[in-house]
Protein backbone atom coordinates (compact mmCIF):
# COMPACT_ATOMS: atom_id res chain seq x y z
CA UNK A 1 0.00 0.00 0.00
CA UNK A 2 2.84 2.36 0.87
CA UNK A 3 4.55 1.62 -2.47
CA UNK A 4 1.31 2.31 -4.32
CA UNK A 5 0.89 5.61 -2.48
CA UNK A 6 4.48 6.54 -3.33
CA UNK A 7 3.85 5.83 -7.01
CA UNK A 8 0.73 8.00 -6.98
CA UNK A 9 2.68 10.81 -5.31
CA UNK A 10 5.37 10.63 -8.01
CA UNK A 11 2.71 10.69 -10.72
CA UNK A 12 1.06 13.74 -9.17
CA UNK A 13 4.41 15.55 -8.87
CA UNK A 14 5.12 15.32 -12.60
CA UNK A 15 2.00 14.17 -14.49
CA UNK A 16 2.95 15.77 -17.82
CA UNK A 17 6.36 14.06 -17.73
CA UNK A 18 4.63 10.72 -17.29
CA UNK A 19 2.20 11.63 -20.09
CA UNK A 20 5.07 12.49 -22.46
CA UNK A 21 6.78 9.20 -21.57
CA UNK A 22 3.56 7.26 -22.21
CA UNK A 23 3.09 9.02 -25.56
CA UNK A 24 6.63 8.22 -26.65
CA UNK A 25 6.25 4.55 -25.73
CA UNK A 26 2.72 4.23 -27.08
CA UNK A 27 3.41 5.88 -30.44
CA UNK A 28 6.47 3.72 -31.00
CA UNK A 29 4.54 0.57 -30.10
CA UNK A 30 1.76 1.46 -32.54
CA UNK A 31 4.27 2.30 -35.28
CA UNK A 32 6.20 -0.93 -34.70
CA UNK A 33 3.10 -3.13 -34.79
CA UNK A 34 1.30 -1.42 -37.66
CA UNK A 35 4.38 -0.56 -39.68
CA UNK A 36 7.68 -2.30 -40.28
CA UNK A 37 10.43 -2.87 -37.71
CA UNK A 38 13.80 -3.95 -39.13
CA UNK A 39 16.59 -4.96 -36.72
CA UNK A 40 15.06 -2.83 -33.98
CA UNK A 41 14.57 0.24 -36.17
CA UNK A 42 11.47 1.53 -37.95
CA UNK A 43 11.60 1.47 -41.73
CA UNK A 44 11.75 4.77 -43.61
CA UNK A 45 8.21 4.23 -44.89
CA UNK A 46 6.95 3.69 -41.33
CA UNK A 47 8.75 6.81 -40.09
CA UNK A 48 7.12 8.86 -42.83
CA UNK A 49 3.71 7.34 -42.08
CA UNK A 50 3.89 8.14 -38.37
CA UNK A 51 5.17 11.71 -38.57
CA UNK A 52 8.93 11.95 -39.04
CA UNK A 53 10.22 15.41 -39.97
CA UNK A 54 11.48 15.87 -43.55
CA UNK A 55 11.72 18.83 -45.91
CA UNK A 56 9.77 17.40 -48.83
CA UNK A 57 6.72 16.47 -46.77
CA UNK A 58 6.71 19.78 -44.89
CA UNK A 59 7.63 22.13 -47.73
CA UNK A 60 5.76 20.62 -50.65
CA UNK A 61 3.20 18.43 -48.90
CA UNK A 62 2.06 21.12 -46.48
CA UNK A 63 2.42 18.65 -43.59
CA UNK A 64 3.47 21.23 -41.00
CA UNK A 65 2.21 19.02 -38.18
CA UNK A 66 5.37 16.95 -38.61
CA UNK A 67 7.30 19.55 -36.61
CA UNK A 68 5.21 18.41 -33.63
CA UNK A 69 4.70 14.71 -34.36
CA UNK A 70 8.41 14.03 -34.82
CA UNK A 71 9.05 15.09 -31.22
CA UNK A 72 7.10 12.02 -30.02
CA UNK A 73 8.36 9.51 -32.60
CA UNK A 74 11.61 7.56 -32.35
CA UNK A 75 13.78 5.85 -34.94
CA UNK A 76 14.19 2.56 -33.13
CA UNK A 77 14.05 0.67 -29.86
CA UNK A 78 17.46 1.79 -28.59
CA UNK A 79 16.72 5.40 -29.57
CA UNK A 80 13.42 5.26 -27.67
CA UNK A 81 14.83 3.61 -24.55
CA UNK A 82 17.86 5.89 -24.40
CA UNK A 83 15.77 9.07 -24.70
CA UNK A 84 13.16 7.78 -22.24
CA UNK A 85 15.77 6.88 -19.64
CA UNK A 86 17.96 9.91 -20.21
CA UNK A 87 15.24 12.55 -20.33
CA UNK A 88 12.83 11.52 -17.60
CA UNK A 89 14.80 13.02 -14.73
CA UNK A 90 15.37 16.32 -16.56
CA UNK A 91 11.69 16.63 -17.47
CA UNK A 92 10.41 15.70 -14.01
CA UNK A 93 12.84 18.14 -12.39
CA UNK A 94 11.69 21.03 -14.56
CA UNK A 95 8.03 20.16 -14.03
CA UNK A 96 8.44 20.08 -10.25
CA UNK A 97 10.26 23.43 -10.38
CA UNK A 98 7.90 25.45 -12.59
CA UNK A 99 4.63 23.50 -12.60
CA UNK A 100 2.97 21.27 -15.16
CA UNK A 101 1.56 24.00 -17.43
CA UNK A 102 4.85 25.86 -17.78
CA UNK A 103 6.75 22.61 -18.21
CA UNK A 104 4.42 21.69 -21.08
CA UNK A 105 5.03 25.13 -22.61
CA UNK A 106 8.80 24.72 -22.29
CA UNK A 107 8.82 21.14 -23.61
CA UNK A 108 6.68 21.88 -26.66
CA UNK A 109 8.31 25.20 -27.56
CA UNK A 110 11.85 23.82 -27.34
CA UNK A 111 10.88 20.56 -29.05
CA UNK A 112 9.10 22.24 -31.96
CA UNK A 113 11.83 24.86 -32.16
CA UNK A 114 14.39 22.06 -32.39
CA UNK A 115 12.40 20.48 -35.24
CA UNK A 116 12.36 23.80 -37.09
CA UNK A 117 16.12 24.32 -36.69
CA UNK A 118 16.72 20.78 -37.92
CA UNK A 119 14.55 21.39 -40.99
CA UNK A 120 16.39 24.61 -41.78
CA UNK A 121 19.82 23.07 -41.25
CA UNK A 122 19.83 19.92 -43.36
CA UNK A 123 17.78 17.55 -45.47
CA UNK A 124 17.38 14.45 -43.30
CA UNK A 125 14.65 12.26 -41.87
CA UNK A 126 14.41 13.47 -38.29
CA UNK A 127 12.53 12.07 -35.30
CA UNK A 128 13.02 11.89 -31.56
CA UNK A 129 12.55 13.75 -28.30
CA UNK A 130 16.21 14.63 -27.79
CA UNK A 131 15.79 18.18 -29.15
CA UNK A 132 13.28 18.81 -26.38
CA UNK A 133 15.60 16.92 -24.04
CA UNK A 134 18.46 19.34 -24.74
CA UNK A 135 15.91 22.08 -24.24
CA UNK A 136 15.15 20.75 -20.76
CA UNK A 137 18.86 20.73 -19.95
CA UNK A 138 19.24 24.41 -20.85
CA UNK A 139 15.95 25.26 -19.11
CA UNK A 140 17.41 23.65 -15.99
CA UNK A 141 20.60 25.68 -16.36
CA UNK A 142 18.59 28.89 -16.80
CA UNK A 143 16.57 28.12 -13.67
CA UNK A 144 19.76 27.46 -11.70
CA UNK A 145 21.23 30.73 -12.97
CA UNK A 146 18.14 32.66 -11.88
CA UNK A 147 18.28 31.10 -8.44
CA UNK A 148 22.02 31.63 -8.04
CA UNK A 149 21.59 35.35 -8.65
CA UNK A 150 25.05 36.02 -10.09
CA UNK A 151 27.17 34.51 -12.85
CA UNK A 152 29.97 33.76 -10.39
CA UNK A 153 27.78 31.73 -8.05
CA UNK A 154 26.17 29.98 -11.01
CA UNK A 155 29.36 28.93 -12.79
CA UNK A 156 31.00 28.01 -9.49
CA UNK A 157 28.27 25.47 -8.66
CA UNK A 158 29.70 21.92 -9.03
CA UNK A 159 26.32 20.66 -10.27
CA UNK A 160 26.27 23.29 -13.02
CA UNK A 161 29.83 22.41 -14.03
CA UNK A 162 28.92 18.75 -14.32
CA UNK A 163 25.88 19.53 -16.47
CA UNK A 164 27.97 21.72 -18.79
CA UNK A 165 30.73 19.12 -19.10
CA UNK A 166 28.30 16.28 -19.84
CA UNK A 167 26.42 18.39 -22.39
CA UNK A 168 29.65 19.38 -24.13
CA UNK A 169 30.73 15.73 -24.27
CA UNK A 170 27.46 14.73 -25.94
CA UNK A 171 27.73 17.56 -28.46
CA UNK A 172 31.27 16.47 -29.35
CA UNK A 173 30.17 12.83 -29.65
CA UNK A 174 27.30 13.89 -31.87
CA UNK A 175 29.59 15.73 -34.28
CA UNK A 176 32.33 13.12 -34.34
CA UNK A 177 31.11 9.62 -33.56
CA UNK A 178 27.37 9.27 -34.11
CA UNK A 179 26.56 10.17 -37.70
CA UNK A 180 22.79 9.68 -37.26
CA UNK A 181 22.50 12.08 -34.32
CA UNK A 182 20.56 15.22 -35.23
CA UNK A 183 22.97 17.79 -33.82
CA UNK A 184 21.02 20.69 -35.35
CA UNK A 185 17.92 19.70 -33.38
CA UNK A 186 19.96 19.31 -30.20
CA UNK A 187 21.57 22.74 -30.53
CA UNK A 188 18.25 24.30 -31.55
CA UNK A 189 16.46 22.88 -28.53
CA UNK A 190 19.30 23.99 -26.26
CA UNK A 191 19.26 27.53 -27.71
CA UNK A 192 15.51 27.93 -27.25
CA UNK A 193 15.71 26.47 -23.74
CA UNK A 194 17.92 29.25 -22.36
CA UNK A 195 15.46 32.16 -22.79
CA UNK A 196 12.55 29.84 -22.10
CA UNK A 197 14.03 28.80 -18.76
CA UNK A 198 14.71 32.41 -17.80
CA UNK A 199 11.09 33.24 -18.61
CA UNK A 200 9.40 30.40 -16.76
CA UNK A 201 11.57 30.91 -13.68
CA UNK A 202 11.07 34.68 -13.72
CA UNK A 203 7.31 34.61 -14.23
CA UNK A 204 6.63 35.59 -10.61
CA UNK A 205 9.11 38.44 -10.50
CA UNK A 206 8.23 41.98 -9.56
CA UNK A 207 8.62 43.55 -13.02
CA UNK A 208 5.59 41.98 -14.68
CA UNK A 209 5.39 44.39 -17.66
CA UNK A 210 8.97 43.60 -18.67
CA UNK A 211 8.28 39.87 -18.27
CA UNK A 212 5.32 40.07 -20.65
CA UNK A 213 7.46 41.94 -23.18
CA UNK A 214 10.18 39.28 -22.87
CA UNK A 215 7.60 36.49 -23.28
CA UNK A 216 6.23 38.20 -26.38
CA UNK A 217 9.73 38.58 -27.83
CA UNK A 218 10.46 34.90 -27.22
CA UNK A 219 7.25 33.86 -28.96
CA UNK A 220 7.91 36.17 -31.92
CA UNK A 221 11.41 34.75 -32.45
CA UNK A 222 10.18 31.19 -31.95
CA UNK A 223 7.29 31.67 -34.39
CA UNK A 224 9.63 33.30 -36.89
CA UNK A 225 11.96 30.30 -36.89
CA UNK A 226 9.07 27.83 -37.12
CA UNK A 227 7.43 29.73 -39.99
CA UNK A 228 10.77 30.06 -41.79
CA UNK A 229 11.24 26.29 -41.54
CA UNK A 230 7.93 25.79 -43.36
CA UNK A 231 8.82 27.99 -46.35
CA UNK A 232 10.17 25.99 -49.32
CA UNK A 233 13.75 26.80 -50.22
CA UNK A 234 14.81 28.44 -46.96
CA UNK A 235 17.66 26.84 -45.09
CA UNK A 236 21.11 25.45 -45.78
CA UNK A 237 21.89 23.20 -48.72
CA UNK A 238 18.67 23.87 -50.56
CA UNK A 239 20.13 24.06 -54.06
CA UNK A 240 18.38 21.60 -56.32
CA UNK A 241 15.53 20.90 -53.90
Amino acid sequence: MRDARGLVDRLLESPVTWLVTALNLGIFLIAATRGELQNGSLSIETLYAFGANERGHVWYGGEYWRLVSCVFLHLGILHLLWNTWGMFGWCAGVERSVGSAWFAFAYLSTGIGASAVSLLSHHVISAGASGAGFGMISVTLAILYRRAGTWGLFIGDPHVKQILINTAIWVVIGFTALARMDNAAHLGGFAFGIPCGLLVEGRQGRNRPFWFVALGAYMVVWAGVVIAACIPGLGFGTRGE
